[in-house]
């Protein structure tokens, strides 16, 4: 986010992105929506899991207890968190740092939400639609108020694929603008490519976004902080397992029949 792509490299929008500017471009509002937890959107092949007490970058001692996704908290159509602080008020929110110095041992958490595929996805064409950084394709830094995205990916058996910060995010190029600024209807929308991150043909079994201890532009984040939200999940194909009849095994097949074969002829030469 610290350098943003010129107005000719914007993409086309995923569907949920035109439908959400088509909702705000007419003027509507919503109020805020609570789900349930988890949340599975319907005819989606994901679910999404609320969390708290997410520690930055690792994103390790999250819990779902007390929380659930709520949607169209100061951002149409994106979800966020409804999270309980330590006075045990439910407070809604976006993904974000909170204030938690009162909880015991811990003095920055973040909120966060998780995304569990029904199945194995193919990374190639996996992204997640994020939005409301009060950026557009004019801007030179990022909104100091304002946190960025860290991500935790995970593969078969929910093994770790790789913990992302911001700083990683935008060394391999994995954040791009959707849709700029509008500042009336107030849609910034960017597409996160976990492709970028974990490279293609790769298994994904879920992720976790969360806040980052630092923006886009490099600045230190303090509790509280302004929030994110995810809009939706894209490319969420199904991973290619390998089957009988593959050409990986028909491959394998072919080579250990060709070293028996020349096992036997090494033999018949050898017994002459």
């Amino acid at each position: 986010m610290k350098t943003l792509p010129s107005a000719h490299q914007l993409q086309r929008l995923p569907l949920t992105a035109a439908m959400l500017l088509a909702f705000t471009s007419l003027g509507f509002s919503a109020s805020t929506i609570e789900l349930n937890q988890p949340y599975a959107p319907a005819g989606e092949n994901y679910s999404i899991t609320a969390l708290q007490n997410l520690t930055p970058l690792t994103l390790d001692g999250g819990t779902s207890a007390g929380v659930n996704p709520n949607v169209n908290l100061e951002f149409q159509g994106g979800f966020g968190v409804r999270y309980e602080n330590a006075y045990g008020q439910l407070t809604d929110f976006g993904i974000g740092l909170y204030d938690a110095s009162c909880a015991p041992g811990i003095q920055t958490a973040s909120t966060g939400l998780n995304i569990a595929f029904d199945q194995l996805v193919s990374s190639n064409g996996l992204s997640a639609t994020l939005g409301d950084f009060h950026l557009n394709e004019f801007s030179t830094d990022a909104d100091p108020s304002k946190v960025a995205p860290t991500i935790s990916i995970y593969g078969i058996g929910n093994l770790l694929l790789g913990n992302f910060s911001t700083a990683d995010i935008l060394a391999s190029h994995a954040v791009s603008l959707l849709t700029s600024l509008d500042p009336i209807a107030k849609t910034d929308l960017w597409k996160l490519n976990l492709s970028a991150l974990v490279g293609p043909n790769v298994q994904v079994s879920g992720f976790t976004l969360a806040a980052d201890t630092h923006n886009g532009g490099g600045s230190l984040m303090v509790v509280n902080s302004d929030p994110y939200f995810l809009v939706g999940v894209n490319g969420c194909d199904c991973a290619a397992v390998p089957e009988p009849g593959s050409a990986f095994l028909i491959l394998s097949a072919g080579l250990g029949a060709l070293i028996i074969i020349r096992r036997r002829n090494r033999d018949l030469f050898s017994s002459k």
